[in-house]
């Protein structure tokens, strides 16, 4: 299952702290295409249907099937970038 680092949970606490449903809101990790290998982030109100969940210190992360597949043994970490954005890394 992927972990989160404290930096990374701070980090999507703090991204899904202004969206409409903070409580149920995530950052959700899926695959572009069912044949693409490229994984695309983005903020979600909640899961999708077949979402793997992971929740971490009042962080919450869905995972569709390919990227649950692709991370289940990683470390999400993250790290604000000198413009002010947040940078994610896998590790």
């Amino acid at each position: 299952m992927l972990t989160l680092t404290e930096n990374a949970a701070k980090m999507v606490r703090d991204l899904t702290s202004n969206t409409v449903d903070p409580e149920h809101a995530g950052l959700r990790i899926a695959a572009r295409s069912a044949q693409d290998h490229e994984l695309v982030v983005s903020l979600s109100e909640g899961p999708h249907d077949a979402d793997e969940v992971i929740e971490v210190r009042g962080a919450r992360v869905f995972l569709d099937r390919e990227a649950a597949s692709s991370l289940g043994d990683k470390a999400l970490d993250a790290v604000e970038t000198e413009s002010g954005g947040v940078s994610f890394h896998v590790a």
